[in-house]
């Protein structure tokens, strides 16, 4: 998250008026740099190329500046950035026509994900998990795909995201349980087994543990 990034956007409002436009706060060309590169590799997943990723990742840090000290004043600046991005690929693909999920499946097809859900390496068919990864709760994607599609590390995903890395690393073992079980694999060997659906499982002790070591007040289901 560190490449040096291109011209910062101006904001909307500005564009719509004649006055001169005021230097952006330092912080906000500081964050600008910061994650700029992240959000363009997330939305050219979703958006297929860099061009359209570009466009939506600078819709995004307009409405950043046009709002900044609202933005500050959230308890998670980054994890409100995070929403927006989302917000503005979505808009994106819908104006192509596109359904707003990942296309390319070999972003599926990593070894650091294969490893992480299918650990003796048995599991063979790549879409089965990028349908199995499609289905995941919300915080559970983001996370997946960081993690193990795009591949930053546990603690750029939890600053990317505005979360904990205890919270990423919840959210990640909850994920990998909810694959390995669409997915029909052994949860104690690995092996594949047909599966047979169970009741839920209080999960109460693991998240109460995370919450009292400092971790992620967010959604990890």
């Amino acid at each position: 998250m560190t490449d040096a990034s291109p011209d910062i956007p101006r904001t909307s409002v500005a564009r719509q008026s004649n006055a001169q436009l005021s230097p952006l706060p330092a912080d906000f060309r500081a964050f600008h740099q910061l994650y700029r590169p992240a959000y363009v590799r997330w939305a050219e997943l979703y958006l297929g190329t860099r061009a359209d990723a570009e466009e939506a990742v600078d819709r995004t840090f307009e409405q950043l500046a046009a709002d900044w000290r609202e933005v500050l004043s959230r308890d998670s600046p980054a994890g409100y950035a995070w929403t927006i991005l989302k917000h503005r690929t979505i808009d994106a693909a819908r104006a192509r026509g596109r359904r707003p999920v990942v296309m390319d499946t070999a972003a599926f097809e990593t070894r650091a994900l294969h490893t992480a859900v299918d650990p003796i390496g048995e599991l063979e068919e790549s879409l089965s998990i990028y349908q199995a990864i499609r289905e995941l709760p919300e915080r559970q994607h983001d996370v997946i795909v960081l993690l193990y599609c795009i591949g930053y590390t546990t603690a750029e995903t939890a600053d990317i995201l505005g979360i904990s890395v205890p919270g990423v690393r919840s959210t990640a073992r909850y994920a990998r349980h909810r694959l390995k079980e669409a997915l029909g694999l052994d949860q104690e060997t690995g092996g594949a087994t047909p599966f047979v659906p169970q009741a839920r499982q209080p999960e109460a002790t693991d998240v109460t543990e995370v919450k009292r070591k400092g971790g992620d007040d967010g959604d990890t289901r």
